[in-house]
């Protein structure tokens, strides 16, 4: 394991690079937290539950960067909202983590992707249902309560109900969003 990734996960601790505020890092941590409980629940093994718990420390790791710093990490094709994904993982690439998917899971978290492993689906469920966030408390709690069982049936409510905010603030939506989407509901 790469030594970022070893003390984001054991330590939650983040890179030098890091450009995000207390709150959202008090936030990555709780995402951390509960990767780490829901790997245990799904009999990850131990040394593995690091990783996740890694992965949501580091997930918003830039969301705080400027929009300029983002799209020349994360390259085109992200929109401004979700560039810091991309751009984190691409930083971590950088610096030598190999982790793809580790590395995939972050860069998709904030919209999807069909080809995620439980790491990336259980990132997005994360991010979205951690007890801090203030909105929908009483519905995202009593999700939350279903993981980690019912881990695919929670993820489509989830991606759902953030392609509807998208498609009511008539944004556009990515096609490894739509592609998510199709792969959770479809035949």
């Amino acid at each position: 394991m790469h030594t970022l990734v070893e003390r984001a996960g054991s330590a939650a601790e983040l890179p030098d690079w890091a450009r995000c505020g207390q709150k959202r890092y008090a936030h990555s941590v709780r995402v951390g937290d509960l990767l780490e409980t829901w790997a245990a629940g799904l009999g990850v093994p131990e040394g593995e539950r690091m990783r996740w718990r890694a992965a949501g420390v580091l997930h918003d790791a830039l969301k705080d960067a400027s929009d300029e710093d983002l799209r020349a990490l994360a390259g085109d094709g992200w929109p401004d909202p979700v560039a810091h994904a991309p751009a984190c993982a691409a930083r971590l690439r950088a610096d030598g983590v190999e982790d793809d998917s580790l590395l995939n899971a972050i860069a998709y978290h904030p919209v999807g992707h069909p080809d995620l492993d439980d790491l990336g689906k259980y990132l997005i469920l994360a991010d979205y249902l951690e007890p801090g966030r203030d909105f929908q408390s009483v519905e995202r709690a009593s999700l939350r309560d279903r993981l980690p069982a019912d881990g695919d049936d929670v993820l489509a409510v989830v991606v759902g109900q953030r392609l509807t905010r998208l498609l009511e603030k008539r944004r556009p939506l990515m096609k490894c969003s739509v592609d998510s989407w199709n792969q959770l509901v479809g035949p």
